[in-house]
């Protein structure tokens, strides 16, 4: 089954929630909230022609890794990718132990959205399988993490956290020549022109879907043949939540942001994450000073109140004094109010 956002638990996207919300929410949100259930699985014996296929067929970035009911590596499109970009052609004799990536870092199904989404950031990835007790129970992607931040955190405009770094390929250039590139620079995505001009996008699943899954020679195939188009943009001033929403309506990874009919930066679900999650911080940040600041404004009050209480216990009884009355009612220690004529 597929692990994308079309089979991963929905949450409401409609309403920007308070900043109250997004703490409170922030802090309950698990990672057993957005994960997919169903996963597709390989051995590391298996070919990994046919691991792609299984993605390709599956419309998903990725399959776990298990040997004997022990999960033990994961193989992404962008291993399959570095292969593409290392001359890989004969994919259906190589083995996934040969391009898995291995060591896998994993997650509990306990483990909250944000420091899910702060190991992906850290370490440099967009899955995440699920482990319970040695037990693989699921998997969380960037696609679905990212829903779940936004959905609990008000954002700003695309224009201030998009790359602005465009990286391009011509459409006549080689699948194989768009695999180096990405590799190279570390991005999933290029701009494909035509004349100057965009054209299409091309993508890491576009290469394996396109070309690998198919047993295709990328070094054959040219970017034209295989890129995505036309592409869907979206105006600088969009809102990030806009953005997101999007991007899970469409089952899109990245959106081109357009002004002038000229493509002027790339917004990705890793940016969108990451503002998120600065954004966040924030909140809790000032709602944390916000909390010290209240307390002390207590201290100060109660301390106060213990000097007033002690200078009023000091103070002459009527007992003591003849004809004083005093400022305090004794039955409930309160000011009694103005004194009635006799």
């Amino acid at each position: 089954m597929s692990l994308t956002a079309e089979n991963s638990p929905s949450i409401a996207q409609t309403k920007e929630p308070s900043s109250r919300q997004s703490n409170d929410t922030a802090r309950t949100l698990r990672i057993r909230d957005i994960m997919s259930c169903e996963m597709v699985t390989v051995t590391s014996e298996d070919s990994v022609f046919s691991a792609t296929k299984k993605m390709s067929d599956n419309n998903i970035s990725c399959v776990v890794v298990v040997d004997d009911e022990m999960v033990i590596g994961i193989l992404t499109d962008k291993d399959v990718l570095k292969g593409v970009a290392g001359s890989d052609t004969e994919f259906h004799r190589l083995r996934v132990s040969d391009r898995m990536s291995s060591p896998v870092e994993t997650v509990s199904s306990d483990t909250s959205v944000i420091a899910a989404g702060k190991v992906m950031e850290v370490k440099g990835i967009k899955r995440l399988p699920v482990v319970d007790s040695g037990q693989l129970v699921g998997v969380a992607t960037q696609t679905d993490v990212t829903r779940g931040l936004i959905s609990i955190s008000p954002l700003k405009a695309v224009s201030e956290i998009m790359s602005t770094e465009v990286l391009t390929v011509d459409t006549g250039a080689s699948v194989a020549e768009a695999a180096r590139i990405m590799a190279s620079n570390g991005v999933s995505c290029l701009v494909a022109t035509h004349h100057k001009g965009a054209a299409g996008i091309i993508t890491e699943k576009d290469v394996l879907r396109r070309v690998v899954a198919l047993r295709r020679d990328p070094n054959q195939m040219q970017v034209v043949d295989i890129m995505s188009f036309p592409m869907v943009s979206i105006p600088p001033d969009c809102s990030v939540l806009s953005a997101g929403i999007k991007m899970d309506q469409m089952h899109l990874h990245r959106l081109t942001i357009m002004a002038d009919n000229e493509v002027c930066g790339i917004i990705t679900q890793t940016d969108i994450a990451v503002a998120v999650r600065a954004e966040l911080a924030r909140l809790q940040l000032q709602q944390s000073d916000l909390t010290s600041r209240l307390r002390d404004i207590v201290r100060y009050i109660s301390q106060d109140m213990e000097t007033l209480q002690t200078f009023l216990s000091d103070m002459p009884t009527q007992a003591q004094v003849p004809g004083w009355v005093s400022p305090v009612d004794p039955a409930r220690g309160t000011w009694p109010g103005p004194a009635q004529p006799e």
